[in-house]
């Protein structure tokens, strides 16, 4: 796993075979910024990488945050359950040297505790077999997602639209086996 574009462009990122994980592949991060970026939606809904605050839910090695840190963003809040997946996250900010602009929190995403930060990018990635709408149910509920989020979601592909009450859908996107959704208030 490399850095796609921006300031860390070709770095590679501490690998995780050891983890049971399934990151989000170069080629879908690079698609995926592409849209946030320069895409309709982007100017749609007037979504900047260059200083927002990224919150990576789920994250698993980061790889998605810091994709967004190396393309400006301000700073990115890493969110996982498993400790395992936190440091291999910690490594990779020291790789890159942006621990001061990293918040990494061992939470539950089912679970969380009221929120007063505001995030301008939420991308959400939890394991495929999680329920995603007890997990954006919460995000809304304790304030992590809020009128300014663009909501990202990651999802094994299926014939079905995801939906989520309090949520409008603005596009969906499909590569291969993995389709991002991209939501707001």
């Amino acid at each position: 796993m490399r850095i796609v574009a921006g300031k860390f462009r070709g770095r590679n990122l501490v690998k995780s075979d050891h983890l049971k994980l399934r990151p989000t592949t170069d080629k879908n991060r690079e698609a995926l910024f592409n849209i946030l970026t320069s895409g309709k939606l982007a100017k749609d809904f007037g979504f900047e990488i260059a200083g927002a605050q990224v919150l990576d839910m789920c994250c698993g090695t980061g790889a998605v945050g810091f994709e967004a840190l190396s393309r400006g963003a301000q700073s990115v809040t890493f969110v996982d359950l498993n400790r395992a997946h936190l440091e291999v996250v910690k490594k990779n900010s020291v790789l890159l040297g942006v621990e001061n602009s990293c918040e990494i929190l061992s939470l539950d995403a089912k679970k969380l505790s009221e929120n007063k930060k505001s995030f301008d990018l939420v991308f959400v990635d939890p394991p495929y077999a999680e329920d995603y709408k007890e997990i954006v149910k919460n995000l809304l509920t304790k304030n992590w997602i809020n009128e300014k989020s663009l909501v990202v979601i990651e999802s094994q592909t299926t014939k079905e639209d995801l939906n989520f009450d309090g949520l409008k859908l603005l596009d969906s996107r499909s590569y291969g086996s993995t389709s991002f959704w991209f939501f707001c208030i």
